[in-house]
């Protein structure tokens, strides 16, 4: 026995060690060779990114150009103002553009890539991007100011379509040399490739020839030996005989112990058709039975009912050597029931013929513990119906309120504006000069209120940016716009250059609980400085919206305020919102020293 364990562990200890080998220089070259292709595509994806953003300054220098020529010939202020918004978008974003380009190029510096040719291209581009950044910013502030300088204007517009030819042309050579450089690249990768798939190549015959025939040729030798034993295990089936009259000895010892059994378990032994052979002491107890209950069903002893009584009869004949448990409910006694665990075994005899042991057991307080659980999980699962019914109703009373105030904004601002401008139309007197001029001054003034008013009671509703662009540029937007609306400084930082996009669903719910958390403390906290920021990690995105106004104690605030006149229901919704798409919200404010709401979502 002891050279039997010894050829086994020798034989198997050696195999282990050869397929360790083997497949460890596998794996660790494989995932050597993954992380340096890895490596490879990710700068891919770099080069794809700036390719892309270096065709859009093309589109967006012509798009600059086209927009600085519309305004220089509108005379509609309306339009003017519409074409002077999307100027300053288009330059901010193609500045922007610009700059990513010029971080790309010193991060390649750094990573001790040669990019001599673009620094290069940049150097010869830059006069042309600066001579058209600073001819239409002028454009844009002489339009800002309503000057009618039309020498200023034709001058800028001049340097703008003088320089905008060059930039295109110098900008396609930028876009060539980078998708020159990515070529070179994918080149570069597939000779890795190849050497790679040669190296594997080289290691599995390597290893064929050194380890695995070797061990071929010991694992015939110890098959030869497993023959020998197999001999010796053969003259050990003939003491086999000798043992299995000793266990027939041991059986009588058995019947000791079911005597024991008897007094203890619930059991007992039936045929296949349900008979009783022997019913034990403790079961016939339980249910009220003699002990002379050979050949009685032992359906009829436990006085089930008749689908249990056909269930239990069926698991009994169909039995044939595996093991059935299933429960049974028992009435012992006029109002008393109880509930048995019940399991059948087949026990197959020396002669060919085979009985059913039947074993139970009370479950009787597991199954009230039971109908308790379920009847507390009813109750529970009632109770968060009635919740979520309640909060229903609180979202449907405050999308009513919202449009009744947005209903008030308009019939009370801009309404009275429209009829204030509908009045002093038709009070002008152009027989009088003098006073019909200042009636149109007035009417400007009005005409301004008016475009504020609409400005602001549609401010609310979703803005392109935010399906275009994502929640970055949508809060960026955001903060500038409610700038100019209230005159407040409200200031955004994207910290790190987050651009992920998420389900519409997700991004529509952080833009609103950002919008709410800025409006309420423009509104309510009496801030005169906002700050929106956001940023990220691998698995967090974080948007914090900091302001200095009055403050509040969170304490004092209700969980689940009853309507508005309580308080706390924008405070409310946010938290609602942020639970609908997973997300979490932290609210942290000190009376006097203003608040902080931090808004959570896993990436």
């Amino acid at each position: 026995m002891n050279k039997q364990e010894s050829l086994d562990h020798q034989t198997f200890g050696r195999l282990s060690k050869i397929y360790s080998i083997a497949l460890g220089a596998i794996a660790l070259f494989s995932i050597g060779s993954q992380f340096f292709i890895q490596k490879y595509l990710n700068s891919q994806i770099d080069d794809s990114r700036i390719i892309n953003i270096s065709g859009r300054q093309r589109m967006l220098s012509q798009k600059i150009s086209k927009d600085i020529l519309v305004l220089c010939h509108l005379e509609d202020e309306e339009s003017k103002i519409q074409y002077a918004s999307d100027l300053e978008s288009t330059l901010d974003l193609w500045k922007e553009s610009h700059e990513v380009l010029l971080q790309y190029n010193e991060s390649v510096q750094k990573k001790n890539r040669d990019s001599s040719e673009i620094r290069k291209m940049f150097s010869v581009l830059e006069p042309y991007f600066q001579n058209i950044l600073q001819s239409s910013t002028e454009v844009l502030n002489l339009v800002k100011n309503d000057s009618i300088d039309t020498i200023a204007l034709k001058t800028n517009l001049d340097t703008v379509l003088l320089n905008e030819p060059l930039f295109l042309e110098q900008m396609n050579a930028v876009v060539f040399q980078y998708d020159k450089d990515a070529k070179q690249k994918v080149s570069s990768l597939k000779r890795i490739e190849y050497l790679l798939f040669c190296i594997i190549i080289l290691i599995l015959v390597s290893e064929f020839f050194l380890l695995f025939r070797p061990a071929a040729i010991r694992i015939k030798k110890t098959i030869s030996n497993l023959l020998i034993s197999q001999e010796k295990a053969e003259s050990m089936a003939s003491r086999t005989e000798v043992l299995r009259k000793i266990q027939e000895e041991n059986v009588q010892e058995l019947l000791t112990l079911t005597k024991a059994i008897n007094q203890t378990l619930l059991y007992a032994r039936v045929d296949k058709a349900g008979l009783v052979i022997d019913l034990g002491e403790r079961f016939g107890k339980l249910l009220q039975v003699d002990q002379d209950n050979k050949q009685k069903s032992l359906a009829d002893l436990m006085r089930l009912n008749e689908v249990q009584k056909s269930r239990l009869l069926e698991l009994i004949s169909q039995n044939k050597g595996g093991v059935f448990n299933e429960e049974f409910e028992l009435q012992i006694v006029a109002n008393q029931k109880i509930w048995l665990d019940v399991s059948i075994y087949t026990v197959f005899k020396e002669s060919g013929k085979s009985e059913r042991l039947v074993l139970c057991s009370d479950i009787s307080k597991r199954k009230e513990a039971q109908n308790e659980v379920e009847r507390l999980n009813a109750k529970q699962y009632k109770e968060k119906e009635e919740l979520q019914k309640s909060n229903a109703s609180q979202i449907v009373e405050a999308q009513e309120e919202e449009r009744k105030r947005i209903a008030k904004e308009i019939h009370d601002s801009i309404g009275q504006m429209l009829t204030a401008l509908k009045f002093n139309i038709e009070s002008i007197n152009l027989k009088n000069i003098e006073k019909a001029g200042q009636k149109i001054e007035g009417l400007k003034k009005v005409s301004k209120d008016l475009i504020q008013g609409i400005r602001m009671a549609t401010f609310n509703l979703t803005p392109p940016e935010l399906k275009d662009y994502g929640i970055p540029i949508a809060l960026q937007k955001m903060a500038r716009e409610l700038s100019k609306l209230t005159g407040k400084n409200i200031i955004f930082e994207n910290k790190s250059n987050f651009e992920q996009r998420f389900d519409t669903l997700v991004e529509t719910n952080l833009y609103r609980v950002t919008q709410e958390a800025v409006n309420n403390a423009i509104k309510y906290a009496n801030s005169d400085y906002v700050m929106i920021s956001v940023n990220h990690s691998n698995s967090i995105l974080s948007i914090i919206i900091d302001d200095n106004g009055d403050g509040f104690d969170i304490d004092s605030i209700p969980s689940k305020p009853k309507n508005n006149a309580e308080g706390g229901m924008g405070l409310f919704f946010m938290k609602e919102r942020m639970n609908y798409i997973d997300g979490r919200i932290f609210i942290n404010s000190i009376p006097g020293e203003g608040s902080r709401i931090t808004l959570n979502y896993s990436i």
